[in-house]
């Protein structure tokens, strides 16, 4: 007979140190975890805001969702560490912190500077995120089934860099959770400058809707300029009909990344990349077919010297960032 394993049980905290940031589901903290015997370790806790919590059909999904991709390690994708339940019935997320900024950050500074992102830069972060899209695409579960992962809201805001030049994707889950179609036409989920006309329509999305997301952060990389107008509305266009502007690229650009970028950003997604691996592949040629190229110390090098506030960061609780009157309780 076998033994069953013994159940560790005990208590953690969670102490909120600082708002990171605010979105439409919710913020992110900084919090720093306490163990036992003074151990600390600093993570990020994602809550959701009360109208999310409050409805139990978001709810069964999201738990659902969260717990399907709280397998996936993988260097370019944040990583799930908990799921947990505060006192009041709301739900909160422990992952991993990420010390950098949003890829959103960083292109924005570039167009307020007017200054461009070199292209093999730009190449080599998105073909860190399709590597970490290709590992989820094709994750399979302990029982060997292939669980069909799709992020669905792959966008600038949700790719972060680290101070050590690493891009990570994520957000994992919620947008899956919030893109069921039992939440009819209000729950459309993603972001419209980056969503796959498939998405948009409300069609079944796979994984080459990521694709096309993926390829429309790409492209406004290159180009500062979004692959369609922000006031497109899907209820009124066809996003299958509206032209990228492919005349922004700028000139100069690779003939391969504007082919992996046609590939991606095709309105059918029969005629976008079978895999994602073969995604991720074509834009590594692009940068690497000559034996050499960027790399994550590429990218902290230019974050070090275009964006040194990064490493200047205060310690945690001072000035503004005083710790915040909250704290997160889990016993067993």
């Amino acid at each position: 007979m076998t033994q069953k394993p013994d159940e560790i049980t005990g208590q953690w905290r969670i102490a909120l140190v600082r708002k990171l940031a605010q979105g439409g589901m919710g913020a992110v903290y900084e919090g720093i975890l306490a163990g036992a015997d003074g151990f600390e370790k600093r993570v990020a806790v994602k809550t959701l805001l009360d109208r999310f919590t409050r409805d139990a059909r978001f709810m069964e999904l999201f738990v659902a969702e969260a717990k399907l991709v709280s397998d996936l390690v993988h260097e370019n994708i944040v990583q799930i560490y908990q799921l947990g339940r505060r006192e009041d019935g709301g739900y909160y997320i422990v992952m991993e912190l990420v010390e950098g900024l949003p890829l959103r950050a960083f292109l924005d500074r570039h167009i307020q500077q007017r200054r461009r992102i070199p292209g093999p830069l730009a190449v080599h972060i998105a073909s860190r995120i399709a590597r970490g899209l290709a590992y989820a695409h094709s994750f399979h579960d302990r029982a060997g089934r292939r669980l069909n992962i799709v992020h669905r809201d792959v966008c600038p805001a949700n790719i972060l860099l680290t101070t050590e030049g690493l891009a990570k994707l994520t957000d994992f889950g919620i947008a899956n959770a919030l893109a069921m179609p039992k939440f009819g036409e209000r729950w459309l989920a993603g972001k419209i400058r980056y969503m796959a006309p498939e998405q948009a329509a409300r069609q079944a999305v796979d994984f080459r809707a990521d694709q096309y997301a993926l390829g429309a952060t790409l492209f406004e990389l290159l180009s500062q300029t979004p692959v369609r107008p922000d006031d497109s509305d899907p209820r009124r266009e066809d996003f299958t009909a509206i032209a990228v502007p492919w005349d922004r690229l700028p000139e100069g650009t690779d003939d391969g990344v504007i082919e992996t970028l046609r590939r991606a950003l095709d309105p059918d997604p029969a005629r976008r990349y079978p895999d994602t691996n073969e995604m991720a592949r074509a834009l590594e040629y692009c940068i690497y077919r000559d034996g050499y190229g960027p790399t994550i110390q590429t990218v902290e090098a230019y974050l070090r010297r275009y964006f040194p506030d990064l490493y200047l960061r205060s310690p945690a609780g001072a000035g503004t960032d005083a710790p915040l009157a909250e704290t997160i309780m889990d016993e067993r």
